[in-house]
């Protein structure tokens, strides 16, 4: 871990280190997050919200939610986030640590924000190491890898294809897990390649989730759907609410002003 460097998040003075040499968060983290704070639909109160992120990287969710948890969700969140690396973890308490000594806002984030270095596949598997955290959040985030086993891999090392393929984790395992430690009518939300819709639908609905919400990503107007966030519900009745589009890119490649305000700009 030669290559890192510290990262402005542009938001509320928060920061976050990357490995240049591996796996760095991209917009889809960015309007996972977003999405997240903005469709859960709680007004800010006084409760705590218990959220848990799966497969976090280098904790671009946790930190993206938390810097803007004020505006949307209130003051009291908490996120236990879980990672199989752990050099990545070691950059996550890296940035938690930095935001803690340097951030007015985030004096409490070290308590607020715990980072598990496991695979979350052992959630299921070691019952008696993680049955206090069965059914007990609020909101579950996950941008998992995209890519089925298989396709075109060819270094089994490189940890960029292991973020974006699914090596050692499957859609479905992560389904499987969310089921048991989100509460019932509860939020599980997602981003994914929009070609997978039908079969994450499928999947989702054989792990007692219904999709709620779903909003199609297009890189330009002219061009196909590339990424989707999807809200689902654990245990909720069949219905679907198709949310706007969003579009990344106008046609001279300058940011479109949805995506501007995403990003605070």
């Amino acid at each position: 871990m030669s290559n890192i460097k510290l990262e402005n998040l542009e938001i509320n003075d928060y920061m976050i280190y990357q490995d240049k040499d591996s796996f760095n968060f991209g917009i889809d983290a960015v309007l996972l997050a977003n999405f997240a704070l903005r469709e859960y639909g709680s007004k800010k109160s006084d409760a705590t919200i218990n959220i848990c992120d799966f497969c976090t990287g280098t904790l671009p969710i946790p930190l993206i939610m938390y810097a803007k948890r004020k505006l949307f969700l209130g003051n009291n969140m908490k996120i236990t986030a879980f990672e199989i690396d752990k050099d990545q973890v070691s950059i996550c308490n890296k940035s938690i640590k930095y935001n803690k000594e340097n951030v007015s806002d985030a004096i409490n984030i070290d308590s607020d924000i715990k980072v598990i270095c496991d695979d979350i596949k052992n959630i299921d598997k070691e019952k008696d190491k993680y049955k206090t955290i069965y059914e007990s959040f609020d909101m579950i985030t996950c941008n998992p890898p995209y890519i089925k086993s298989g396709s075109g891999i060819k270094n089994l090392n490189d940890k960029k294809i292991i973020a974006r393929h699914e090596v050692f984790i499957t859609f479905e395992e992560i389904c499987k897990v969310a089921q048991k430690i989100l509460k019932s009518n509860k939020k599980f939300y997602l981003v994914h390649h929009s070609e997978r819709f039908a079969e994450i639908a499928c999947v989702l609905k054989s792990y007692s989730f219904e999709i709620k919400k779903v909003q199609f990503i297009y890189p330009r107007v002219d061009k196909r759907s590339t990424l989707c966030l999807i809200e689902a519900v654990k245990n909720a009745k069949s219905s679907l609410k198709v949310l706007e589009p969003i579009i990344v890119f106008d046609r001279d490649g300058s940011y479109t002003k949805n995506i501007e305000n995403i990003y605070g700009k």
